[in-house]
Order: C-alpha cells, then sequence, then structure tokens
C-alpha cells in the first residue's frame, strides 16, 4: 500500500510538471482550470478617462471661481458701506454673490448657525474656496475678535478687489493673441491669397500662354 501511494504521488507531481503553463494553477491568485469560477472574475476597469475629466472640471470650477471672486468682494464692500454688521453682510452674500462663491459664504452661516464664533466660522472661506480667500477671512475675523474699525479692512478689501480684476485683465490680455489667432490662419491668410496672390499668378500664367502662342 504505501509503494501504490508514492506511485500515485510521484505520477501526480510528474503529470503536473509536464502540464503545459497556461492550464497549471495559479497558488498565489487561485488562478488555473481547476479554480471557482469567482477567482478567474476579471480586474473592475475604471471609466475610461474619468480621472481626466475629473480634472478639467475642477480646472474649470477654479476658472470659474477666478472670474467672479471680484465681484463678490465688491458685494462684500458695498454691504459694508451700507451700514451692515460682517455677519449680515456674509448673509446677503448668500444670496446676492455669483453662483460660484456661494456655497462658501452658505458655508460659514451654517457654522455660525451651529454655534461657532463668527471669526471662527469664516474659516469656511478659505475651506471652500482656497487661499484665495484666506486674506479676507482674517481680515474680517480679526477686527470682529477685536473690534477694531472696518474703515482700514473695507480699503484693504477694496484693493484686493481692484489688484485680482487687473490680473485677470491681464491675463486675458496674454491669451488675445493665441485666440486671435485661429482666425487670422482661418479667415486672413486664404483671404489675402484669395486677392492678392491668386490674381497675380493667373495674371502670369495669362501671359506665359500668350507668348506661346
Amino acid at each position: 500500500m504505501i509503494a501504490v501511494a508514492c506511485a500515485v504521488a510521484v505520477a501526480g507531481v510528474v503529470g503536473a510538471a509536464l502540464r503545459p503553463r497556461h492550464e497549471r494553477p495559479c497558488p498565489a491568485f487561485g488562478v488555473g482550470p481547476d479554480a471557482p469560477s469567482a477567482s478567474r472574475r476579471p480586474w473592475p476597469r475604471l471609466p475610461l478617462g474619468s480621472r481626466t475629466a475629473n480634472l478639467l472640471g475642477r480646472r474649470r470650477d477654479r476658472r470659474g471661481i477666478d472670474r467672479v471672486w471680484p465681484d463678490a468682494i465688491e458685494l462684500l464692500v458695498h454691504a459694508l458701506e451700507a451700514g451692515l454688521t460682517p455677519r449680515q453682510a456674509i448673509e446677503h452674500l448668500v444670496v446676492r454673490a455669483p453662483e460660484p462663491v456661494r456655497p462658501a459664504f452658505a458655508a460659514v452661516v451654517h457654522r455660525i448657525e451651529r454655534g461657532q464664533p463668527f471669526a471662527d466660522a469664516l474659516r469656511a472661506l478659505p475651506d471652500v474656496l482656497g487661499t484665495r480667500a484666506a486674506a479676507i477671512a482674517d481680515m474680517i475675523g480679526t477686527s470682529d475678535r477685536y473690534g477694531l474699525p472696518l474703515a482700514p479692512v473695507l480699503e484693504q478689501l477694496a484693493r484686493d478687489a481692484r489688484d485680482a480684476r487687473r490680473r485677470l485683465d491681464q491675463a486675458a490680455a496674454r491669451k488675445l493673441p493665441v485666440r486671435l489667432s485661429f482666425p487670422l490662419v482661418t479667415c486672413t491668410l486664404p483671404s489675402f491669397i484669395l486677392l492678392a496672390i491668386v490674381p497675380a499668378v493667373i495674371a502670369a500664367l495669362s501671359s506665359l500662354g500668350a507668348h506661346a502662342w
């Protein structure tokens, strides 16, 4: 019996060694012809281009916020100059601010309603909008926490709004030559060729034909 068992074991080892490589089971992953069907399931595939689409979406959102952020600062300055308190101005911007930045001001109001101090709730602005709103949150929070006058804060806010708008205008001016290159290539150059070069070529061919006759 022992000899028979040894012979069977040796035959099994030899048969596994002689089996083709693609039919051998993989003990690490359970892949093979005798492996359970669940272990041979294909790996899940991520949607094609999902990461690129997310990056483009975030970049588009950042551009939209950068475009309307100076308007939001100016609205905040006007609300404070009209006599509203900083908290009332933030609540006013929840409704009146441009759409891309409204969630940030709504987050501030939500934190205030949950019991946070106004100066601490203002940290929601940089949390949602990024570093562009950190300076405004610090200035208004410091003024509210220590009772400082708002006039210097308003001047600084207005200056920041003008600087931000100037940077946007300069960036748009730098992009203008690139945007004009497409109509220049597709419209101006073909029209120049049709109006200036083609008649000269036709006249030259006509004169050559007349001399040939």
